[in-house]
């Protein structure tokens, strides 16, 4: 049975301090390239509020939760955080817990319960276009599907065109471009890429 919530997030992001950087990486990429509504503590925490509150809420309020394993696994917030995640997988059956393990991540430090679960690993990067659409499928409930389709396909082009674009993204979000631009690029770099096929 599904409990009662206004669900405006599609996916908390649960992690260590540790780990902040990586998993900022990894949200933007599910915002910007997925297109998911990402609850992510640095971005939503209000300076002065009182944080376990505001994080239980939003671990509430969103429909599956990533928890995101680094080197180390650290005791206090973070496991009280996977301990609540479970605890709502455990009443509501449409709520899905997905572990995830970081570049660097220790596999050796992944809870019991969660090890139960189909995990996502990161080992290639955190570009990794794989582990990042494994991700996001779990994150919205589908199955990944077949993806050795794109692996042969891919032209040294489109790897290329992914790489200017994840640049373009990290300019983006260091705030060193604006916003405008940072489209503007991206709209001739696809352009690019589209007219030799079209011809």
């Amino acid at each position: 049975m599904s409990d009662q919530r206004d669900e405006l997030f599609d996916v908390f992001l649960s992690h260590p301090h540790t780990e902040a950087e990586a998993v900022e990486s990894i949200a933007v990429r599910l915002e910007d390239d997925a297109g998911l509504k990402v609850w992510l503590d640095r971005w939503i925490l209000v300076p002065g509020e009182h944080w376990q509150q505001q994080m239980a809420k939003g671990l509430d309020q969103a429909s599956t939760c990533a928890v995101c394993v680094g080197a180390n696994t650290p005791a206090g917030w973070f496991r009280q955080e996977i301990e609540r995640a479970l605890n709502r997988q455990a009443r509501d059956k449409s709520f899905r817990v997905i572990p995830v393990v970081l570049p660097n991540g220790n596999r050796a430090l992944v809870d019991d319960f969660l090890e139960l679960r189909t995990w996502v690993e990161f080992k290639n990067g955190l570009q990794d276009d794989d582990s990042l659409h494994l991700l996001v499928c779990g994150v919205r409930g589908v199955p990944p599907g077949r993806r050795s389709q794109f692996k042969g396909g891919r032209s040294q082009g489109a790897d290329t065109l992914r790489e200017r674009l994840a640049r373009i993204r990290d300019l983006r979000v260091e705030r060193l471009i604006d916003d405008e631009i940072a489209i503007e690029y991206q709209r001739r770099l696809l352009d690019d890429l589209v007219k030799p096929e079209q011809q």
